[in-house]
């Protein structure tokens, strides 16, 4: 009987992703892709409520020439002491169903030319507070906060998260900007490459680091229960945050939970530079005696030749084992290549 719950399990969980695999992208034209103008509207997306001006297409306009993140064109939203405002909405194609969790993906940038802030009597130069928003009916007050992105100051592209769960169908989405906690009262915002897709394991992310060397991981999401896992036996619970020291080629695994109860994993695989000597003695006193290279946590071919071209040492598998006899003092020429990971580190090194 229990096997027979697991197997209904896995075939409804089956056809319910199949039913969604379209789902690269709930956001039309999230690249938002029009003509670049004042008060030009990309395709797809309405202007917001409230008290507002019509925002931007982006770039050229304002003297605002940050490069698109993605695509031809960006938005371009405002706040000004005056009380206005800008925001963008979107009727969905395919309403976000209740009950799963989804994952926003969405790159932000502030105006940070210097001319902006002649822009009439407005200081515009500044960040602000941006919220997204979902509902299941159209409306300017109701919903669901989804994801709030605040004081962005960045003057290149920065690429932000959110989770959430919808706790009812959402048919459509708000792009709100405003004052929010900031102390200014003119201010503006960029927004680029907007991603909204159910929630799925975020793509393994490779960092290089020299052997020894620490390294700083943290959740992407606001987290709660943390556990972490790495593949040299290591493990850290109920942190958003690890600073390991890596002495060898190591995987990282990350599961916690969301605030809204969304289940969310990130892995990292961390590759180490191997340290490699440049000094060998030849006089047997048990120190630097033999060709000893740290970090080393990878099948390793060594070739090692004379200032003439001529080999003098050649693994296939090489993990330390090179004591050099019967060779002259002089500069000699290493290649180390770490076959899993197609890394090749050429060098000299002397013999004294």
């Amino acid at each position: 009987m229990h096997k027979t719950y697991q197997i209904y399990i896995l075939v409804i969980t089956s056809i319910l992703f199949s039913h969604f695999s379209w789902a690269d992208n709930f956001i039309r034209n999230g690249s938002f892709e029009g003509t670049p103008g004042i008060e030009n509207i990309p395709e797809f997306w309405q202007a917001g409520c409230g008290s507002i001006n019509t925002p931007d297409t982006q770039p050229g306009w304002w003297n605002v020439e940050l490069p698109p993140q993605d695509g031809e064109t960006y938005l371009d939203l405002l706040y000004k002491e005056d009380g206005t405002k800008e925001s963008v909405y979107q009727e969905l194609e395919n309403p976000l169903p209740a009950g799963s969790c989804f994952l926003i993906e969405i790159h932000l940038a502030q105006a940070c030319q210097d001319s902006i802030s002649n822009l009439y009597h407005f200081d515009l130069n500044n960040p602000g507070d941006l919220v997204i928003r979902g509902s299941s009916e159209y409306s300017c007050t109701d919903g669901k906060v989804l994801g709030t992105f605040e004081a962005d100051s960045n003057c290149r592209w920065r690429k932000y998260y959110a989770v959430f769960q919808a706790y009812e169908v959402i048919n459509f989405i708000y792009l709100e900007f405003s004052k929010g906690s900031q102390p200014e009262e003119n201010g503006s915002i960029l927004i680029d490459n907007f991603v909204l897709d159910f929630t799925t394991p975020f793509p393994e992310v490779e960092y290089t680091v020299d052997y020894g060397q620490s390294l700083t991981l943290s959740a992407l999401i606001d987290s709660e229960a943390e556990l972490w896992t790495l593949n040299t036996g290591e493990t850290y619970e109920d942190t958003s945050s690890i600073h390991p020291i890596f002495n060898q080629n190591t995987k990282v695994e990350l599961g916690y939970w969301s605030a809204d109860s969304c289940l969310i994993f990130q892995s990292y695989n961390i590759l180490v530079n191997p340290i490699i000597p440049n000094i060998i003695t030849s006089d047997n006193d048990g120190i630097n005696d033999a060709f000893i290279i740290r970090g080393l946590s990878e099948d390793t071919r060594l070739t090692v030749l004379n200032r003439w071209g001529d080999y003098v040492y050649l693994s296939n598998h090489y993990y330390n084992q090179w004591i050099p006899q019967g060779l002259a003092d002089g500069v000699y020429f290493y290649v180390l290549e770490l076959k899993e990971t197609g890394r090749v580190y050429r060098g000299s090194l002397t013999i004294l």
